[in-house]
């Protein structure tokens, strides 16, 4: 800025001299003589009025010149986006906890109508350091006995030295299908007011292994676009029996121990599409009086986003006696729903067929199979479910579900669930 007006200021300083050089003959013309005439007078004031022109033009140029540009008035700032993410609390400073809860009312043809507690989830994670981490899921949960039992559903220490290595020691949910690990047993993160039946929890009477004490690897695999990842795990094993815990926490009762591996695929070409597989081998269940061998096979082809939740599972479990025949039990389910703003509805259609003899479902005595309740059901069931999720609040929801399900030699059931499930 200094040196574009100053041209401007010198040929103003410049006019002024002229000016005065000007006016100087005239001025002493005007002393030495003795009679001036108007029309010199007239000319001195005219320039003396020129000049004081000329010198508040220079002013107003020099003030222009360093007076500082404008400074433009800071934007008014703005609320952050609100967060669509549950909060995580932190109570510790390496410790978050989340915390999972459900209610409801429940009506079934052939039980009596109940409102019901399903469970409260206390599920804590912390960071022990830029490569450690811990897991550990406490639950309280309603008993058939109307007890509210306490359970640890999970309890991990975990070391990642990478995206192609991460290793988890303790008690963890098996990778048997994309269910059991997608879905902890918060009840807010599913769609449905319960799990697929085939995924019903083993301690509550179903019939795949949905947790275990071991060590788990899992990590990506080189593979461009494919997105490849591989699951190896080592563990206890099961037992079976009446009034049995079927996960080996403390004591395994044999030196068996169970293995099972998996690969799936999340494809960059196809965001939210999950496939893959994986195979679960134990070469000797803890049953009573029998050698059996169990070998699970799963395989998946998911579909997940914001909008759409596409599920679908199979399982084939096969039980085979030392010198005997082999038992074998098939399963699948599928799920679909849309949402549509707060709401969402969805169908699901399940099957599973277990023999009624499965050494493993039932205890082989002297004369003949006695049932000992160790599942759920045993036998054939299928059928429908269809039911809305309705999310009133952010962390809230309320679902309605119908079931129809018919049985092999039992009647068909129908049921009504109304449940709440929230977290915090």
């Amino acid at each position: 800025m200094k040196n574009a007006f100053a041209p401007s200021i010198l040929r103003l300083l410049g006019g002024i001299s002229l000016a005065i050089c000007m006016a100087l003959p005239s001025s002493v013309q005007a002393q030495q003589a003795t009679e001036a005439t108007p029309s010199q007078d007239d000319s001195n004031k005219q320039l003396l009025q020129r000049i004081n022109e000329l010198e508040a033009k220079v002013k107003q140029l020099e003030q222009q010149q360093v007076a500082p540009a404008p400074v433009p008035a800071a934007p008014s700032p703005q609320a952050p986006p609100p967060d669509e993410t549950p909060q995580v609390n932190e109570v510790a400073p390496r410790l978050k906890l989340v915390v999972f809860g459900d209610l409801g009312f429940q009506w079934y043809n052939h039980i009596p109508s109940t409102f019901e507690f399903g469970s409260l989830d206390l599920f804590m994670t912390a960071r022990l350091s830029d490569k450690v981490s811990a897991l550990g899921e406490a639950l309280f949960v309603a008993q058939s006995d109307n007890s509210v039992g306490v359970d640890v559903e999970r309890l991990l220490l975990r070391y990642r030295q990478s995206d192609y290595l991460m290793a988890s020691v303790g008690r963890y949910h098996t990778w048997v299908g994309f269910y059991n690990t997608a879905f902890n047993k918060g009840e807010f993160l599913e769609t449905s007011t319960d799990r697929p039946f085939m995924y019903t929890f083993d301690d509550e009477g179903g019939v795949l292994p949905m947790q275990e004490v071991g060590v788990n690897l899992t990590g990506k695999i080189p593979s461009g676009k494919l997105g490849l990842n591989y699951v190896l795990e080592a563990g206890n094993g099961r037992a079976w029996g009446y009034n049995v815990e079927p996960t080996q926490n403390y004591q395994d009762a044999n030196n068996s121990k169970s293995y099972n591996g998996g690969l799936f695929m999340r494809p960059d070409f196809f965001s939210g599409l999950q496939m893959g597989f994986s195979v679960l081998y134990d070469g000797r269940l803890s049953v009573p009086g029998s050698a059996i061998s169990e070998t699970i096979a799963t395989v998946h082809a998911v579909f997940v986003n914001n909008n759409y939740e596409i599920l679908n599972e199979g399982a084939f479990v096969r039980h085979a006696e030392s010198g005997g025949p082999d038992f074998n039990t098939a399963a699948f389910y599928s799920q679909i729903s849309r949402r549509f703003k707060a709401f969402r509805p969805y169908f699901r259609y399940q099957y599973f067929n277990a023999p009624t003899n499965d050494p493993v479902y039932f205890y082989a005595s002297a004369n003949a199979y006695a049932p000992l309740s160790v599942t759920s059901f045993v036998g054939r069931l299928n059928g429908p479910s269809a039911g809305i999720r309705y999310d009133f609040t952010e962390y809230s929801a309320l679902k309605l579900q119908y079931d129809r399900f018919s049985l092999r030699d039992l009647p068909t059931e129908n049921g009504l669930t109304v449940q709440v499930a929230f977290t915090f």
